[in-house]
């Protein structure tokens, strides 16, 4: 088997743990444009709120999935990392609250915090529940 130099540190590592490596970045790129593309989608199709929401909902019910299926670590990097992190964006629900809270808009922070919190943590549980049957 030969052996490539990898890294200015001197780590050796097969061509094959090479090619895994390269072929692991370029599905969490992938998967990480297909995400950001489809949170845009959302937002756009049906507004930056409601898109925002959608988005983190559907982000966290495939965490959930990923994590408790019986995937490769391999399938659930480009999926958790990749998708899902480029997905779903719990930073744009903090300029979100933030703004309302700015605008002293108590009850849509109160109500949209609150379902975003519930949502997202009921979609992971039963994204869990449907990993868990296969």
């Amino acid at each position: 088997m030969s052996l490539i130099l990898a890294s200015p540190f001197g780590l050796r590592f097969s061509t094959r743990h090479y090619a895994m490596a390269i072929r692991s970045m370029a599905a969490v790129i992938a998967a990480a444009v297909t995400g950001a593309a489809s949170r845009w989608a959302f937002s756009s199709l049906i507004g930056d709120s409601c898109g925002l929401l959608a988005a983190n909902v559907i982000g966290c019910a495939l965490i959930g999935w990923a994590s408790s299926s019986y995937k490769s670590n391999w399938d659930q990097a480009w999926l958790t990392v990749g998708l899902c992190g480029s997905l779903t964006s719990f930073a744009g629900l903090a300029v979100l609250l933030g703004t309302g809270l700015e605008e002293q808009r108590w009850a849509f922070v109160l109500l949209w915090g609150s379902a975003t919190i519930i949502s997202c943590g009921v979609s992971f549980d039963l994204g869990r529940s449907v990993g868990d049957t296969r």
